[in-house]
């Protein structure tokens, strides 16, 4: 693999090699580099000394892949030749082992010193910061950061990221990836330690955003909103499940990527309940059983129910989900019956040879998470959200985890004990970031108070 530390990027766009070039020639020369090993859009774009990605994908990447020179790696962004059998576990693995950055004596450090979560992506993160890929503007070698000199660094650092930041920035710090990235860098690698003011006085504190969302909700009319839309549009039918399977479970992101077909049941179950005043369905359970004491009327009704067992490896735990909406349990049984008519292992990933760890489930269904946000997004932005109602970033798929458990939080009257048992291992989480009660939910419990 071609060496990274030096890597220069010049601002001559164009050009290759300081020399005008056609178009062909630039096809011919990235069928080249990917021979040696995949390359991302990012990286091919830098290698021909381009500034926007968007038009070098436009222009050339798109147009090898559509003439079938060129395939993604499944599960990355990474390109690679037809013929290549790359993986992300293999471009990791050479990434890790053949590029100069992660050669030298700090990056060792910190790869021998920390193998927490997501600490992959927090050493490429701070390798494109020494590079420039990041700023530009902005290169140092990782040797050259010491225990002497870290402090006066780490603020150039920040400097270069809010230069070119494209998110909001809170408390005057770059992104929170970003300052993991950096702390992680600074304290398994160069070994020094971060005070909690001294942190936040260098603008890398560790502390997350507080939660802003955690009443945020979807209305029975924005689901039926949502359901017309994306019938209307005649997509596929994985979008149309996949909303229902996000909504009611309220999986993270990644995980509906683990469920497996053998861990669905669908069956039929018959409800009671008797009607109240206002001719509403009342199942309580205490409520039918009096019923039934007194002699009322028991009304009843059957429907099918989709019962999911899902492992969460975040939290290496698992939980019993059920979705209950028929026009969802429906769409998904008929997906259901077609994936194990395919002899497929996974409900929404089609290779069934992928084994899903702790270690590298993020990154394998990393380009899937990001595309199911993309689509989402314009979903719910027709159904009445926005990105305010999210907080600081407008995350689709994080919004249905707060969807999810809101609902089921309301048919249970926050009843945060039975749906901990769904979601969460204490309600101390689940109340603080996903649990608070409504205004309206909350007025209704205040009605009868006095003063």
């Amino acid at each position: 693999m071609d060496s990274v530390v030096n890597t220069q990027i010049p601002s001559t766009r164009s050009r290759l090699d300081g020399v005008s070039t056609s178009k062909d020639v630039i096809f011919d020369k990235i069928l080249e580099l990917l021979k040696k090993r995949p390359h991302t859009p990012t990286e091919l774009t830098y290698q021909f000394h381009y500034n926007d990605r968007t038009t070098f994908s436009k222009n050339y990447i798109y147009p090898l892949r559509d003439a079938g020179k060129i395939v993604k790696v499944q599960g990355s962004n990474h390109f690679q030749l037809p013929k290549q059998k790359n993986t992300t576990n293999s471009i990791r693995k050479a990434l890790l082992t053949e590029s100069e950055i992660f050669k030298t004596e700090n990056f060792k450090k910190w790869i021998d010193n920390n193998t927490s979560k997501n600490v992959n992506e927090k050493h490429v993160s701070f390798a494109n910061i020494c590079l420039g890929i990041k700023n530009p503007k902005f290169k140092i070698h990782p040797d050259e950061i010491n225990p002497e000199n870290w402090k006066s660094i780490t603020k150039n650092i920040v400097d270069a990221l809010l230069e070119v930041a494209d998110y909001e920035i809170l408390n005057g710090e770059p992104h929170y990836s970003l300052r993991q990235a950096i702390r992680g860098f600074l304290m398994d690698g160069v070994g020094v330690t971060i005070p909690k003011k001294v942190g936040i006085n260098l603008r890398i504190s560790g502390r997350k955003n507080k939660p802003k969302v955690a009443d945020l909700h979807i209305t029975k009319e924005q689901v039926e909103q949502a359901k017309k839309l994306l019938l209307k549009r005649n997509v596929d039918p994985q979008w149309f499940v996949k909303f229902g399977v996000k909504t009611w479970t309220f999986v993270r992101p990644s995980t509906i990527y683990l469920i497996e077909l053998a861990n669905m049941e669908f069956y039929d179950e018959e409800v009671k309940y008797v009607l109240g005043q206002d001719d509403s369905k009342i199942t309580d359970p205490k409520v039918i059983e009096y019923a039934e004491f007194k002699g009322d009327k028991i009304h009843s009704f059957v429907r099918r129910v989709c019962h999911i067992d899902v492992h969460e490896n975040k939290t290496d735990s698992d939980f019993d989900k059920y979705i209950l909406d028929k026009d969802f349990v429906d769409a998904l049984e008929k997906y259901y019956n077609i994936r194990k008519s395919q002899r497929k292992r996974y409900l929404f990933w089609d290779d069934n040879k992928t084994e899903f760890t702790f270690d590298n489930y993020i990154e394998i269904v990393y380009y899937k998470v990001r595309t199911d946000n993309i689509f989402y997004k314009k979903i719910l932005g027709e159904i009445g959200f926005t990105k305010s109602d999210f907080g600081t970033y407008f995350r689709a798929n994080y919004g249905f985890r707060h969807f999810g458990l809101q609902m089921w939080l309301i048919a249970t009257d926050y009843n945060y004990e039975l749906v901990g048992e769904m979601s969460h291992e204490d309600t101390a989480t689940l109340k603080k970031w996903y649990g608070k009660r409504t205004q309206k939910q909350f007025q209704k419990k205040i009605s009868g108070v006095m003063a």
